[in-house]
């Protein structure tokens, strides 16, 4: 997110691959990060892909034997070359929709285990 935006919950470090479905398209990111509310999705090339600010996506994340599935909304792009790719990697950042009390649970120990292992 931009500096203008407020994280409304703590960011992990997690190393984890997750599935996004776009218009019938299944595309596979790496995700380093996420929180409670959402994660980033980074790419090399933000542009090659057609993902918007504001595009819906169906999510799965997969950590160790926890998948999470939900529907995200992306609230940011990093496009190469842009001033903000300065500062931040490329690619793109979602916000968690929708989720299920199941999925929930399982994000939670996702980031549950991130932390311990962090510390």
């Amino acid at each position: 997110m931009s500096r203008s935006h407020e994280r409304s919950a703590e960011r992990v470090r997690v190393d984890a691959f997750v599935k996004v479905q776009d218009e019938g398209q299944e595309i596979v990111f790496r995700t380093r990060d996420l929180s409670a509310h959402g994660l980033f999705l980074y790419t090399q090339v933000a542009r090659a892909y057609p993902i918007k600010v504001g595009s819906k996506l169906q999510l799965e994340l997969w950590e160790n034997d926890d998948q999470v599935v939900c529907r995200v909304v992306v609230v940011r792009v990093v496009e190469e070359g842009s001033v903000e790719s300065q500062s931040y990697p490329t690619g793109f950042g979602v916000r968690i929709a929708e989720i299920s009390d199941e999925d929930r649970a399982g994000l939670a120990r996702i980031i549950e285990r991130s932390r311990r292992a962090a510390s």
